[in-house]
């Protein structure tokens, strides 16, 4: 006889979802407090899973440690009776969204300068902000071949076709910094070969074994600060080797007349 579909499985026992991995969670978290004499809050920017793992692979002197902020916060200690070590209750505090621990011997001074060379740019995704305003210029657009003018209109650049060759009519502006980039945006970005997410690694704060908590993400901030340029211009230009590039020229865009004609004003810096 054929099982009914209206038939369910009903379990008479009860477990908690998730319970050893939270225990496994809690255990780790203070194996390593009472390995290393830091322990450091730390948010990634534009993460990227390979990036990581790269810093893990050639950064073995530290641990990096993800986990759900209430579970990661329960091995620490919420409060100054239950802390599993002094003041390290504080760290609770700056667990906020997408964080991570990373436990290390490293002064922060040591571990911003090891960090700082594993940033790098990778294509953005859908729904990441915008890290920078940016433009392309109008005129022939040689490197696409003549069959990617109606990908191009699609994605709603002006485009069209003289004699063969793309040409893009006006001046274009792709995004403005602080945007919520949409796939179209990140399709555009991508077909120009624009690199704008930066993955970098920032510190929210550090517990020291033995003396305090310190907020570092204020002071951090301006020795994180990004190298990308806050404005660009995308020309497409032929080089020595005779090939087409698509090329960021740093400038600020400003309009010239009252029918919307754009100039640029190329930034001296």
């Amino acid at each position: 006889m054929p099982t009914s579909r209206r038939d369910k499985k009903v379990e008479l026992t009860k477990v908690r979802k998730h319970a050893p991995k939270k225990h496994d969670h809690v255990k780790k978290v203070r194996q390593y407090v009472d390995q290393y004499k830091r322990v450091y809050v730390i948010a990634l920017h534009n993460s990227r899973s390979q990036k990581v793992a790269n810093i893990r692979r050639n950064m073995p002197n530290i641990k990096i440690l993800f986990g759900i902020n209430k579970v990661t916060a329960l091995a620490l200690g919420k409060t100054p009776k239950d802390s599993y070590r002094p003041k390290i209750y504080k760290l609770c505090n700056y667990l906020k969204g997408q964080c991570a621990l990373l436990f290390s011997d490293l002064t922060p001074s040591e571990l911003r300068e090891q960090l700082d060379a594993f940033r790098s740019t990778e294509f953005s995704r859908s729904g990441t902000l915008s890290e920078q305003t940016v433009r392309i210029t109008a005129g022939p657009l040689q490197k696409f071949p003549h069959t990617m003018e109606c990908v191009l209109r699609q994605l709603g650049l002006p485009v069209k076709l003289v004699r063969g060759v793309v040409h893009l009519e006006r001046d274009h502006l792709v995004c403005t910094k602080g945007d919520v980039l949409s796939p179209e945006q990140c399709r555009i970005l991508k077909l120009f070969q624009h690199e704008m997410s930066e993955f970098r690694v920032g510190l929210i704060a550090v517990w020291t074994n033995g003396d305090h908590t310190q907020e570092l993400e204020e002071e951090d901030s301006y020795a994180m600060r990004t190298s990308l340029h806050p404005e660009v211009t995308i020309v497409c230009r032929q080089l020595d080797d005779g090939q087409y590039y698509f090329i960021p020229e740093p400038g600020v865009m400003k309009n010239a007349d009252m029918d919307g004609d754009l100039a640029m004003e190329v930034n001296e810096d």
